[in-house]
Protein backbone atom coordinates (compact mmCIF):
# COMPACT_ATOMS: atom_id res chain seq x y z
CA UNK A 1 0.00 0.00 0.00
CA UNK A 2 1.41 3.37 -0.92
CA UNK A 3 -0.11 6.15 1.63
CA UNK A 4 0.71 9.99 0.18
CA UNK A 5 1.12 13.19 2.87
CA UNK A 6 0.37 16.31 1.08
CA UNK A 7 2.25 19.41 2.29
CA UNK A 8 5.07 17.16 3.70
CA UNK A 9 7.30 20.24 4.89
CA UNK A 10 4.84 21.89 6.76
CA UNK A 11 4.32 21.81 10.20
CA UNK A 12 1.28 19.61 10.38
CA UNK A 13 2.73 17.03 7.26
CA UNK A 14 6.47 16.45 9.05
CA UNK A 15 4.17 15.35 12.16
CA UNK A 16 2.48 12.80 10.21
CA UNK A 17 5.31 11.74 8.54
CA UNK A 18 6.62 11.18 11.62
CA UNK A 19 3.67 9.26 12.68
CA UNK A 20 2.90 6.76 9.92
CA UNK A 21 7.02 5.85 9.75
CA UNK A 22 5.76 4.75 13.01
CA UNK A 23 2.26 2.90 13.09
CA UNK A 24 2.78 1.64 9.29
CA UNK A 25 3.21 -2.01 8.51
CA UNK A 26 6.59 -2.85 6.76
CA UNK A 27 4.43 -3.44 3.51
CA UNK A 28 3.07 0.08 3.55
CA UNK A 29 5.40 2.64 0.71
CA UNK A 30 5.07 6.25 2.72
CA UNK A 31 5.42 9.21 0.58
CA UNK A 32 5.60 12.72 1.17
CA UNK A 33 4.65 15.62 -1.56
CA UNK A 34 6.72 18.52 -1.46
CA UNK A 35 7.10 21.43 -3.55
CA UNK A 36 10.47 21.10 -4.82
CA UNK A 37 13.78 19.00 -4.18
CA UNK A 38 15.62 21.76 -1.94
CA UNK A 39 12.84 20.83 0.36
CA UNK A 40 12.66 17.01 -0.15
CA UNK A 41 16.55 17.45 0.67
CA UNK A 42 16.28 19.66 3.50
CA UNK A 43 14.01 16.97 5.50
CA UNK A 44 16.17 14.08 4.27
CA UNK A 45 13.10 11.39 5.62
CA UNK A 46 14.50 7.70 5.82
CA UNK A 47 12.82 5.07 4.10
CA UNK A 48 10.30 7.96 2.54
CA UNK A 49 10.02 8.39 -0.68
CA UNK A 50 9.84 12.06 -2.23
CA UNK A 51 7.53 13.10 -5.06
CA UNK A 52 7.11 16.87 -6.13
CA UNK A 53 4.05 18.88 -6.67
CA UNK A 54 2.60 22.22 -5.95
CA UNK A 55 -0.98 22.49 -5.31
CA UNK A 56 -1.38 25.29 -7.95
CA UNK A 57 0.17 22.95 -10.77
CA UNK A 58 -2.33 20.19 -11.50
CA UNK A 59 -0.10 18.22 -13.70
CA UNK A 60 2.44 18.09 -10.46
CA UNK A 61 -0.18 16.88 -8.95
CA UNK A 62 -1.68 14.14 -11.35
CA UNK A 63 1.68 12.78 -11.56
CA UNK A 64 2.41 12.81 -8.33
CA UNK A 65 -0.42 11.11 -7.52
CA UNK A 66 0.43 7.94 -9.84
CA UNK A 67 0.10 4.99 -8.25
CA UNK A 68 -1.23 6.00 -4.93
CA UNK A 69 -3.53 4.38 -2.79
CA UNK A 70 -4.39 6.60 0.09
CA UNK A 71 -3.96 10.35 0.28
CA UNK A 72 -3.58 12.76 3.73
CA UNK A 73 -4.83 15.83 2.30
CA UNK A 74 -3.66 18.58 4.20
CA UNK A 75 -5.94 21.50 4.23
CA UNK A 76 -4.44 25.29 2.62
CA UNK A 77 -6.73 28.33 2.82
CA UNK A 78 -7.09 28.73 -0.92
CA UNK A 79 -10.17 27.12 -2.45
CA UNK A 80 -9.12 27.00 -5.96
CA UNK A 81 -5.79 25.33 -4.48
CA UNK A 82 -7.66 22.72 -2.85
CA UNK A 83 -10.25 22.41 -5.96
CA UNK A 84 -6.82 21.57 -7.80
CA UNK A 85 -6.03 18.67 -5.34
CA UNK A 86 -9.12 17.11 -6.03
CA UNK A 87 -9.22 17.36 -9.76
CA UNK A 88 -5.80 15.50 -9.54
CA UNK A 89 -7.96 12.90 -7.14
CA UNK A 90 -10.45 12.35 -9.98
CA UNK A 91 -8.16 11.30 -12.42
CA UNK A 92 -5.67 8.85 -10.11
CA UNK A 93 -6.48 5.45 -8.49
CA UNK A 94 -6.90 7.03 -5.06
CA UNK A 95 -9.27 5.33 -3.04
CA UNK A 96 -9.22 6.52 0.03
CA UNK A 97 -8.70 10.05 1.15
CA UNK A 98 -8.63 11.68 4.68
CA UNK A 99 -8.80 15.51 4.59
CA UNK A 100 -7.61 18.10 6.96
CA UNK A 101 -11.25 19.90 7.92
CA UNK A 102 -12.08 22.34 10.46
CA UNK A 103 -14.50 21.57 14.13
CA UNK A 104 -17.75 22.67 13.73
CA UNK A 105 -17.52 23.35 10.32
CA UNK A 106 -20.88 25.11 9.74
CA UNK A 107 -20.38 27.63 12.08
CA UNK A 108 -17.98 30.75 12.62
CA UNK A 109 -14.71 29.68 12.29
CA UNK A 110 -13.52 33.30 11.69
CA UNK A 111 -14.14 32.84 7.86
CA UNK A 112 -12.46 29.66 7.04
CA UNK A 113 -15.35 27.49 7.43
CA UNK A 114 -15.77 28.68 4.32
CA UNK A 115 -12.97 26.89 2.29
CA UNK A 116 -13.56 23.82 4.12
CA UNK A 117 -17.31 23.48 3.33
CA UNK A 118 -16.68 23.82 -0.24
CA UNK A 119 -14.17 21.21 -0.18
CA UNK A 120 -15.95 18.56 1.84
CA UNK A 121 -18.44 18.87 -1.14
CA UNK A 122 -15.97 18.54 -3.97
CA UNK A 123 -14.60 15.53 -1.81
CA UNK A 124 -18.39 14.51 -1.56
CA UNK A 125 -18.93 14.37 -5.48
CA UNK A 126 -15.68 12.35 -6.24
CA UNK A 127 -17.66 9.15 -4.49
CA UNK A 128 -13.75 8.13 -3.21
CA UNK A 129 -14.17 6.61 0.34
CA UNK A 130 -13.00 9.84 2.48
CA UNK A 131 -12.59 10.58 6.04
CA UNK A 132 -12.75 14.53 7.19
CA UNK A 133 -10.50 15.22 9.95
CA UNK A 134 -12.85 18.08 11.29
CA UNK A 135 -9.76 19.71 13.53
CA UNK A 136 -9.87 22.03 15.95
CA UNK A 137 -7.49 24.92 17.06
CA UNK A 138 -3.65 24.22 17.25
CA UNK A 139 -2.58 25.27 20.77
CA UNK A 140 0.61 26.49 18.95
CA UNK A 141 -1.92 29.50 17.62
CA UNK A 142 -2.18 31.29 21.15
CA UNK A 143 1.14 29.93 22.49
CA UNK A 144 3.52 33.30 22.15
CA UNK A 145 0.56 35.18 24.26
CA UNK A 146 0.86 32.26 26.66
CA UNK A 147 4.58 32.95 26.99
CA UNK A 148 5.13 36.01 26.71
CA UNK A 149 2.40 36.66 29.91
CA UNK A 150 4.23 33.63 31.56
CA UNK A 151 6.94 35.37 31.08
CA UNK A 152 5.58 38.60 32.53
CA UNK A 153 4.34 36.77 35.16
CA UNK A 154 0.87 38.78 34.27
CA UNK A 155 -1.89 37.48 32.12
CA UNK A 156 -4.75 39.96 31.61
CA UNK A 157 -7.89 39.16 28.94
CA UNK A 158 -11.14 40.14 28.40
CA UNK A 159 -13.72 37.31 26.62
CA UNK A 160 -14.69 36.44 30.49
CA UNK A 161 -15.87 33.02 30.49
CA UNK A 162 -16.35 32.35 27.24
CA UNK A 163 -14.01 29.12 26.00
CA UNK A 164 -11.60 27.93 23.00
CA UNK A 165 -10.76 24.49 22.80
CA UNK A 166 -7.39 23.46 22.14
CA UNK A 167 -5.26 20.86 21.34
CA UNK A 168 -1.57 20.34 19.95
CA UNK A 169 -0.65 20.53 16.45
CA UNK A 170 1.13 17.10 16.86
CA UNK A 171 -1.71 15.30 18.53
CA UNK A 172 -3.92 16.43 15.05
CA UNK A 173 -1.10 14.85 13.36
CA UNK A 174 -0.90 11.60 15.06
CA UNK A 175 -4.57 11.23 14.36
CA UNK A 176 -4.49 11.70 10.51
CA UNK A 177 -1.49 9.19 10.73
CA UNK A 178 -3.52 6.47 12.10
CA UNK A 179 -6.79 7.33 10.17
CA UNK A 180 -4.99 7.39 6.76
CA UNK A 181 -3.37 4.04 8.18
CA UNK A 182 -6.75 2.26 9.40
CA UNK A 183 -8.71 3.58 6.73
CA UNK A 184 -11.21 4.77 9.09
CA UNK A 185 -15.07 4.07 8.70
CA UNK A 186 -16.41 6.99 9.81
CA UNK A 187 -16.77 9.84 7.26
CA UNK A 188 -16.60 12.73 9.85
CA UNK A 189 -14.32 13.02 12.75
CA UNK A 190 -14.89 15.45 15.12
CA UNK A 191 -10.91 16.10 16.69
CA UNK A 192 -10.92 18.83 19.34
CA UNK A 193 -10.02 19.11 23.08
CA UNK A 194 -12.11 20.49 25.81
CA UNK A 195 -13.18 24.04 25.56
CA UNK A 196 -11.52 26.26 28.40
CA UNK A 197 -11.90 29.84 29.24
CA UNK A 198 -9.15 32.23 29.02
CA UNK A 199 -8.50 32.93 32.54
CA UNK A 200 -8.12 28.48 32.79
CA UNK A 201 -5.88 29.16 30.41
CA UNK A 202 -4.03 31.34 32.80
CA UNK A 203 -4.15 29.07 35.24
CA UNK A 204 -2.70 26.76 32.69
CA UNK A 205 0.23 28.70 32.20
CA UNK A 206 0.66 29.50 35.97
CA UNK A 207 0.86 25.56 36.41
CA UNK A 208 3.17 24.96 33.54
CA UNK A 209 5.55 27.28 35.09
CA UNK A 210 5.65 26.73 38.31
CA UNK A 211 5.50 30.32 39.12
CA UNK A 212 3.14 32.68 40.30
CA UNK A 213 0.78 34.53 37.53
CA UNK A 214 -1.22 38.20 37.62
CA UNK A 215 -4.75 36.43 36.38
CA UNK A 216 -7.12 39.46 35.66
CA UNK A 217 -9.79 40.18 33.63
CA UNK A 218 -9.69 43.92 31.89
CA UNK A 219 -11.78 45.37 28.87
CA UNK A 220 -10.27 45.28 25.55
CA UNK A 221 -8.82 48.67 25.58
CA UNK A 222 -7.32 47.91 29.02
CA UNK A 223 -5.87 44.78 26.98
CA UNK A 224 -4.54 46.70 24.58
CA UNK A 225 -2.51 48.44 26.70
CA UNK A 226 -1.24 45.26 28.73
CA UNK A 227 0.08 43.73 24.82
CA UNK A 228 1.71 46.31 24.06
CA UNK A 229 4.08 46.08 27.23
CA UNK A 230 4.47 42.47 26.23
CA UNK A 231 7.38 41.12 24.33
CA UNK A 232 5.32 39.46 21.40
CA UNK A 233 5.36 38.92 17.69
CA UNK A 234 2.81 41.34 15.99
CA UNK A 235 0.76 37.55 14.92
CA UNK A 236 0.96 37.28 18.49
CA UNK A 237 -0.48 39.63 19.65
CA UNK A 238 -3.27 39.63 16.90
CA UNK A 239 -3.83 36.19 17.37
CA UNK A 240 -4.68 36.79 21.32
CA UNK A 241 -7.31 39.22 20.08
CA UNK A 242 -8.82 37.01 17.09
CA UNK A 243 -9.19 33.98 19.57
CA UNK A 244 -10.75 36.14 22.77
CA UNK A 245 -12.93 38.02 20.13
CA UNK A 246 -13.66 34.80 18.19
CA UNK A 247 -14.99 33.62 21.60
CA UNK A 248 -17.23 36.31 22.38
CA UNK A 249 -19.03 35.85 18.97
CA UNK A 250 -19.94 32.93 19.65
CA UNK A 251 -22.02 30.16 17.23
CA UNK A 252 -18.86 28.85 17.18
CA UNK A 253 -18.98 24.86 18.43
CA UNK A 254 -16.78 25.67 21.20
CA UNK A 255 -19.07 24.84 24.04
CA UNK A 256 -20.11 21.64 22.62
CA UNK A 257 -16.57 20.40 21.96
CA UNK A 258 -15.75 17.04 23.50
CA UNK A 259 -12.03 15.43 23.49
CA UNK A 260 -13.67 11.66 23.32
CA UNK A 261 -13.58 11.49 19.50
CA UNK A 262 -9.97 12.41 19.49
CA UNK A 263 -9.14 10.23 22.15
CA UNK A 264 -10.31 7.12 20.83
CA UNK A 265 -8.92 7.45 17.30
CA UNK A 266 -5.70 7.96 19.45
CA UNK A 267 -6.03 5.57 21.74
CA UNK A 268 -4.19 7.12 24.53
CA UNK A 269 -5.46 10.70 26.12
CA UNK A 270 -4.49 13.92 24.65
CA UNK A 271 -1.94 16.34 26.37
CA UNK A 272 -3.12 17.93 29.69
CA UNK A 273 -3.30 21.52 28.99
CA UNK A 274 -0.54 22.45 31.80
CA UNK A 275 1.93 20.52 29.97
CA UNK A 276 1.59 21.39 26.62
CA UNK A 277 1.82 25.09 27.18
CA UNK A 278 4.87 24.21 28.91
CA UNK A 279 5.93 21.78 26.29
CA UNK A 280 5.63 25.33 24.13
CA UNK A 281 6.47 28.04 26.15
CA UNK A 282 9.94 26.35 26.02
CA UNK A 283 10.21 26.72 22.46
CA UNK A 284 13.11 29.64 21.74
CA UNK A 285 11.00 30.19 18.57
CA UNK A 286 8.54 31.96 19.64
Amino acid sequence: MKVLVTGASGHYGKYAVKYLKQYAQADTEIIALVRSSDQAQALNYDNVEFRIGDYSDIDSLKTAFEGIDRLLFVSVPDFNLQKNVVSAIVESNIDYVAYTSIYAVDKDKTGLEQNHQATERLIQRTGIDHTFLRNNWYLELIAPFLKAAANAKKFEYYAGDHKVAWALRREYAEAGAKVILEKNSNEILNLTGQPVSFKQLGEFTEQATGKKIDISEVDSSEFDKYLSSLSISDIGAFLSKVYQDYSIRGNNGEEMANKDTFEAVLGHPLTPLDQAISELIKNDQL
